[in-house]
């Protein structure tokens, strides 16, 4: 810590000369990371620490008034990249697993919400997706978390801002970070890291954007939904996937301009049913069927995000002939909204904590 303290006030020394004299100017962001906490789910324990840093593009939302940004209290909209090294871990207390791991490259999207200010001092939440590159999976060295090199990710976080000339900031902050593949290749278990961030944030001459002349509307009270999706399931410790398909039709109301309501009916068709007698070419978790069809209710919310909404729904089978008898679901997901009435989707089904399959597809509006 001290030598990062060090590098920080080298930087500092260097940027501060630097003044802009707006308020609502663009940032740079220089963070070291430190993982004090890595686990995953089920039978794995990891021992050992995370060390990284993240670099970052903030845009300053300060001259934007879309409801979104407004309504969020969103300060900025930022992009990371960001390094981990995972090489100091290990698996089990087995030392012979140290580096078997390898490290993470990430690009993230993050929103910077303002929950509250006083003086030159803000706290701000920032929630985060985006995906990694993992430089070892199963495939390469029988890693037993990470089945393939691509995978999506979350961050979740807190921090605490404050300016210390007119141009330069100071932070500290805690997050979850998370990274897996959605079931695309097995095994999936991903990795799971608290962390604990100090960071350096620098004001450039760049004014951040503001809102749209003639923004996109797409601001109808109610709609029927009509969507669909397919993706697939890796099977167990192999490149083979096990294709899927999701169908949904359902009600959507509009409760405020970045909130809807809504809820359907689902379906889900296996191409590949389970077969006792192919068991491990075949089975597939939490999502294991011996019938081609299930069948659900759900209900959720969309927030909207201008064009992009962050969905969200928890389900109740109305069938599913369950090898472990499942009876509920959820199906979290993006969408884009190309034109009024038709988005790009893309949406994952989760029994319990795991990832069934991550589907693509498109959704229709009737309104």
């Amino acid at each position: 810590m001290k030598r990062k303290l060090k590098r920080l006030a080298i930087l500092l020394v260097i940027f501060s000369q630097n003044s802009f004299g707006q308020t609502n100017n663009n940032q740079i962001e220089f963070t070291f990371v430190e993982g004090i906490k890595v686990f995953t789910p089920n039978k794995y324990s990891i021992q050992g620490k995370i060390q990284g840093g993240e670099l970052g593009y903030h845009f300053n939302m300060a001259a934007n008034q879309a409801d979104y940004i407004r309504m969020l209290n969103i300060s900025a909209i930022d992009i990371m990249a960001s390094y981990r090294s995972l090489q100091s871990l290990t698996i089990d207390n087995n030392l012979a697993s140290r580096g078997s791991l390898g490290d993470a490259y990430s690009v993230i999207g993050k929103l910077e919400i303002l929950l509250l200010k006083t003086g030159p001092v803000k706290l701000l939440f920032t929630p985060g997706f985006g995906v990694t590159y993992s430089t070892i999976n199963y495939f390469d060295n029988q890693n037993p978390l990470v089945g393939s090199h691509l995978n999506m990710t979350t961050q979740v976080g807190a921090k605490i801002f404050t300016s210390i000339t007119s141009s330069t900031g100071i932070q500290a902050g805690v997050d979850l970070f998370h990274y897996s593949n959605g079931g695309i290749r097995i095994p999936n278990n991903g990795i799971n890291s608290f962390n604990i961030s100090l960071g350096l944030v620098q004001s450039i001459n760049q004014p951040g954007p503001s809102a749209e002349p003639h923004p996109f509307q797409n601001d109808h009270k109610s709609a029927f939904e009509f969507g669909f999706d397919v993706g697939a399931r890796g099977a167990y410790q192999s490149k083979n996937e096990l294709y899927r398909s999701g169908l949904y039709a359902g009600y959507s109301y509009r409760l405020i301009p970045i909130v809807s309501l809504k809820g359907g009916f689902d379906a889900g068709y296996y191409f590949t049913v389970y077969d006792p007698k192919n068991s491990l070419n075949t089975f597939e978790a939490y999502g294991t069927s011996y019938d081609k069809w299930n069948a659900g209710v759900s209900v959720g919310a969309d927030l909207w995000l201008g064009r992009l909404a962050v969905m969200g729904c928890y389900g109740y089978y109305l069938y599913f002939n369950s090898f472990y008898h499942n009876k509920t679901y959820w199906s979290p997901g993006l969408k884009y909204q190309v034109l009024p009435w038709m988005a790009l989707q893309g949406k994952s089904y989760i029994h319990i904590h795991e990832a069934d399959y991550l589907g693509f597809g498109l959704l229709f509006d009737v309104h």
